[in-house]
Parts: structure tokens; sequence; C-alpha cells
């Protein structure tokens, strides 16, 4: 089949001249050879080159209508430049030789991993699926922008599970646009210095509060590399540590109760647990008999509820002394899960009073973790962390260009 004007505008090849197209049901072929009107020029130094010799070279593209298996054959040209001792192979523009494809093709590839498993994409191309792959790292890396580190003023760090075994990486974003600014293997404090060493001293100086949950080596990495900046634990994170302490208390009454008392306090878990204000009316009846016959789940309760208090404050002077009476209400309770509670949070009073002046939240981290494993899953796990990296770089970016 002999090729019509408007085909050839799609193999325009600048220095290089369509010899012929040949179209089958199965293959399109287009044949290139160099353009003898034009010299060879060094791409080193720019300077006249002399040909040695030329071979035939081949490159897949996008596919045509119906035909997936398009392949562009072309004269491939090898010169010597005298002038700067250099040898050196010639393509036509827009064809990656090592990955023996134009970028166009590559680019396609790019768009297709983003929303369906590199294994379908076997599917809509002849392609496998290492080759995919391999074509969406590369373009990846090659056109996605880099991380903003110049303005950050809030980060949030937070480590997330991505496998089976306790199989973890540091994931750190800017906690006011979302930016995924660093992936790291592992979550001790090599995965987050590894972060920090990336910034330079006005850019770490810039960084005004780094919001952490209270568990992990973090804060002594924070401590060392960003000693200005104030470190804010999440208060989700705190209030799941609260509920925890409520529930063990829920746990041990049970156990300690009569047949006659378990009645009341069995199917109650998720109503004590649950806030004030979302309760339904038979809920507030059920736990109202729950709290005449169990003192002990009361001030539990009372004291869960009364917690969420703290974050209404606007200054931390009142902040602080409100949690002060706190502490004192749960220590007189003498319930063990809620001293031990109390006493966790004096210790660790100034990072949770931090919140009241930046009010950073995971909020954002723990919504980009639902991507995380929407991209884990959606692989079937990563061997490659450069690759899952710029994976989640793409899904808080704009989409690569299509060349």
């Amino acid at each position: 089949m002999s090729s019509q004007p408007p085909l050839r505008h799609l193999y325009d090849f600048s220095g290089w001249v369509i010899q012929g197209i040949q179209v089958t049901r199965k293959i399109a072929v287009v044949k290139l050879h160099r353009d003898r009107r034009g010299n060879l020029y060094c791409p080193h130094c720019l300077s006249r080159a002399a040909l040695n010799k030329k071979i035939m070279q081949s490159a897949y593209d996008l596919p045509l209508g119906p035909v997936n298996l398009v392949q562009i054959l072309y004269e491939a040209l090898q010169g010597y430049c005298s002038r700067c001792k250099s040898h050196f192979t010639l393509h036509p523009l827009g064809i990656d030789s090592y990955a023996h494809a134009t970028r166009r093709l590559m680019h396609y590839v790019c768009r297709l991993c983003r929303f369906m498993p590199v294994s379908k994409v076997t599917v809509f191309l002849p392609i496998s699926a290492s080759t995919a792959r391999r074509w969406d790292k590369r373009i990846l890396a090659t056109y996605l922008p880099d991380a903003d580190l110049d303005n950050l003023r809030i980060i949030l760090v937070d480590e997330k599970s991505i496998g089976k075994g306790h199989q973890y990486m540091t994931v750190v974003i800017n906690g006011e646009t979302g930016e995924v600014l660093h992936l790291a293997e592992g979550k001790k404090k090599d995965s987050l210095e590894s972060f920090f060493r990336k910034l330079t001293p006005k850019q770490i100086s810039n960084i005004r509060a780094v919001g952490i949950d209270r568990a992990g080596a973090y804060k002594a990495v924070i401590r060392q590399y960003a000693p200005k900046a104030r470190i804010v634990f999440d208060k989700f994170h705190i209030v799941g540590n609260l509920n925890t302490a409520v529930d063990e208390v829920r746990r041990a009454e049970w156990q300690n109760a009569s047949k006659k008392d378990k009645r009341f306090i069995k199917g109650q878990r998720f109503n004590i647990l649950r806030n004030a204000h979302k309760l339904k009316e038979h809920q507030c009846d059920d736990l109202a008999r729950l709290f005449e016959a169990n003192e002990a789940l009361f001030q539990a309760y009372l004291l869960k509820d009364a917690f969420s208090t703290l974050w209404t404050y606007a200054r931390p002077k009142w902040a602080s002394k409100f949690l002060d009476n706190w502490i004192q209400w749960a220590k007189e309770t003498g319930l063990k899960p809620l001293v031990r509670f109390a006493k966790s949070v004096d210790r660790d009073r100034n990072e949770i009073l931090a919140w009241i002046k930046h009010r950073v939240t995971s909020a954002k981290l723990e919504a980009f973790n639902a991507t995380i494993s929407r991209i884990v899953k959606r692989a079937c796990g990563y061997r490659d962390l450069d690759y899952l990296y710029l994976k989640i770089r793409q899904e808080a970016a704009p989409p690569v260009p299509q060349l």
C-alpha cells in the first residue's frame, strides 16, 4: 500500500527523508534515509565531520490506526570529528537509540502506566511489561520537575508500610502544598537524615514547623538538623492514643465485671469512642445505662470528651493551663491506662501545644498514604524504590506533556 501525503507528515524527521511507507494488517514499516543535501556535523563541537559508514537500525513508534506494530527503519550515520577527535552515531531527532523507540511512543507508554497496571500495557502495545516499566521510569526521571525545596515552611513526616514483612518507607511532604519531597526505605534515623542532607542551610532555616507522630526516631533527627523548627505532634495521633487508653479501661472493666454487669458493657465500644455529638438517641440511652452501672467508664468517657476542648484554644498559654487541669483529673481517677496517657502528654507538652500556634496536622499526609497504597496495589508491589518515588511524585504533578 502506497503512502498518502497526509500520512507522511506523521513521520517528518528533520534531516531524514521518507523513502517509503508499507502498511499491512499486522505491521506498518516506515523507511527513512539521510537527506544527502545536508552536511554531517559533530554533535559535540558542531564542526564538519567525516562519514565513516551507515548502519540500518529500527525503532518502534506509536500505533497507526488498528495497526499496533509500527516500525521505523532508518540509516544511522557513524561519523568522526577530526577537531575534537571523537566518534559519534547520528540518529533522527525524536528517536531514542537506547530504547529503540521514538520518544513519543515512550511518552504514550508513560501516560498509560499512570492509569493502568504495567502488565495491561502489553494488551495495547507490542512490548513487554519490563520494557514498559523501563520506559516509564526513564520518562518520569527525565521530565518530572524537581521537588521545590526553596519554599518550605511546613513539612510532614511519617512512615508508610509498602508490603508484607514490615517493609516501611519514610515519606516527607510539603505541609502546605502536599508535594512529595522525599522517599526513603525504612523508618529509622538515616531514612530522614538523607532528606535533610539534600537541603542547604538556607532551605533548612526556612522551615518553621515539622509535623510528626509520637512514635519513631524522627524527633531526634529534626532536633539535630533543624533545631529552630517547631516539632508538632499530630493531633489525630494524640486522640488515637487517648482512645486506645479508654478502650483499655473498657476491656479491664469487662474482665472484672460480674455476669450481670457485663450486659451493660457488651457492644458499647464504638459508642464510648464515638464523639458525643455524633451519637443517636438510642445510643445515648445505652450509654446512660452503662454509666449508671460503671463509674470507671463514666470517668473515662468524660475525660475523653473533655480532652477535645484542648484543640479549641487560640493561645498556647491558656491551652497549657487546661492541660494541667486535665492531667490532674486523669491522675485522680487512678485508672492506669489514663494515668499512663496523662504522663505521656505531660512529657510531650511542648510538641502537643505547638499545634495551637501552627495548626499542623497529618491530614494531607494520611490522604496521600491512600494514594501510595493504590499505586503499590496497582503494581502488585515495587522492588525499585526510585521508581516508586517517581510514580508517587507523578500523582501529585500535572501529566508529563506528550511529545
